[in-house]
């Protein structure tokens, strides 16, 4: 086989086992698999299972989760009425205002609350809160060592894919 007739066939072999792996379509075999899993953790609680191909471990299959977040609350300067600000603006000292260099109203504003504790007009202090976010089951992580496979398979594999798993190209 020539160089171009492996690649041939490797890229069908390839496309082929993109289906059975995919995690998009829930109807593929890592899909199922994932499912069985997740019941699998939801009734024992166990979160990691060794993967074996002829009574020999040749992998991991682990269950993966986010991580929970608690919520979080800060306060945040907004500007609600730029016209009051303008009107507050005009007074405002100049030898304070040469200082910083505010290319953005609402940023000097800002600015100048932190720096003298006043408000300005048409400001205010706002609360923001980030929800708290809960752990989610977020699938399954298969990890396998290709050599591993090889030798648990012995000769049940054809010779290609063999020599793909061995990380060759005959």
């Amino acid at each position: 086989m020539n160089d171009i007739e492996r690649l041939t066939l490797a890229q069908a072999i390839y496309s082929e086992l993109g289906k059975i792996v995919s995690t998009k379509d829930p109807e593929s075999l890592r899909s199922k698999i994932d499912e069985q899993y997740r019941e699998l953790y939801e009734s024992t609680g166990s979160k990691s299972y060794d993967v074996k191909l002829n009574d020999n471990i040749v992998g991991t299959y682990s269950i993966r989760f986010s991580k929970s977040k608690d919520s979080e609350s800060r306060d945040v300067f907004e500007v609600r009425d730029y016209e009051a600000l303008a009107k507050w603006f005009e007074g405002v000292d100049a030898s304070i205002i040469s200082s910083y260099v505010a290319h953005d109203l609402a940023q000097f504003a800002e600015w100048y609350m932190a720096e003298t504790g006043e408000m300005p007009d048409g400001c205010n202090m706002s609360k923001v809160v980030t929800p708290a976010v809960e752990k989610h089951y977020m699938g399954g992580a298969l990890r396998v060592d290709s050599q591993s496979v090889l030798e648990a398979m012995n000769d049940a594999l054809p010779y290609f894919v063999a020599g793909l798993l061995e990380g060759g190209d005959e």
